[in-house]
């Protein structure tokens, strides 16, 4: 995620025009992400191209997880995924929150991080195939529990459609007034609003999806509960909206490294956001014929 400073980092070609803690925030988002393109994409391909989503039950993940190679990836998808998002919703904040609650808001921040990071490690290198699958984990058969997690995909879900509501009013009004009510930046200034729309719905997702994975640690029956959820009617369209924002959110970030790096970037902003809406499109439709066609037909 980047913000409209991250997106105007640099004031002249090849100068970057701040320094100290917020050049090492601006680098590591562009760092992390050319990593996600290959970690973030290549899960997204396996869970929602190759396999619908409530197809990754418990054999799938245990399978998974029974390689070194892709415990290892789970890993640095992890870190990687869950601090571009941190660090990328600390722009928002300093957006929107005020000088003198900063810090706090940064310190509850990064506590949720390394909270997250550390449950999400513990569960990939302690997860027991054995006990889980036999269903005797502490609370194995404690279904309500699925049902916690299943549930607040409809709250997410819910909270998304009226988010894309809200957001499509506030494109389509502003478009007929003529106003630009972020910055005097054309269309700079939609790029920017779903480039941080996607990337706190993404943050969010992943929190829950840290979680809901965590309760394969509980046994069997009640992942694969769970899982489920993933395959009613009304959390499907949410699923097909976060394939689409994942490949926004990586091919306009690719479009803001083009803006910063590339002496034809600037020029070609435009342009290029036009390309990053088409291919988003396109790109994610693959995707829903492979869901739609698992889970209703």
């Amino acid at each position: 995620m980047a913000s409209i400073s991250s997106e105007k980092g640099r004031s002249v070609f090849g100068m970057i025009s701040f320094a100290g803690s917020e050049r090492l925030a601006w680098y590591f988002l562009r760092v992390s992400g050319v990593a996600l393109i290959v970690f973030a994409l290549g899960h997204l391909f396996i869970t929602h191209y190759l396999n619908a989503p409530s197809e990754t039950d418990f054999d799938f993940v245990s399978a998974r997880w029974s390689n070194t190679l892709w415990l290892t990836f789970d890993s640095i998808l992890l870190i990687a995924a869950l601090w571009h998002g941190l660090v990328g919703f600390r722009f928002t904040l300093t957006d929107f929150i005020p000088r003198r609650h900063r810090a706090m808001s940064y310190g509850i921040l990064w506590l949720f991080g390394l909270v997250f990071t550390v449950l999400g490690l513990v569960n990939i290198f302690t997860f027991d195939e054995e006990m889980a699958r036999n269903n005797s984990g502490p609370l194995a058969g404690e279904m309500w529990i699925g049902d916690i997690l299943g549930y607040s995909l409809y709250v997410f879900a819910a909270v998304t459609y009226v988010a894309v509501i809200a957001l499509i009013v506030w494109v389509v009004r502003n478009l007929r007034n003529g106003v630009a009510t972020i910055y005097n930046g054309d269309v700079g200034q939609y790029a920017w609003v779903l480039h941080r729309a996607t990337g706190a719905g993404i943050l969010f997702f992943l929190l829950i999806h840290i979680i809901d994975i965590m309760l394969i640690g509980l046994g069997r029956d009640v992942y694969n509960h769970t899982v489920e959820f993933y395959a009613h009617p009304f959390i499907i369209p949410m699923e097909v909206m976060l394939v689409g924002a994942v490949i926004y959110h990586t091919l306009n970030g690719l479009r803001i490294i083009a803006v910063n790096f590339s002496s034809r970037g600037p020029s070609m902003e435009k342009k290029y956001f036009w390309w990053v809406l088409a291919l988003s499109v396109i790109l994610t439709i693959p995707s829903v014929i492979v869901i739609f066609a698992k889970e209703f037909f």
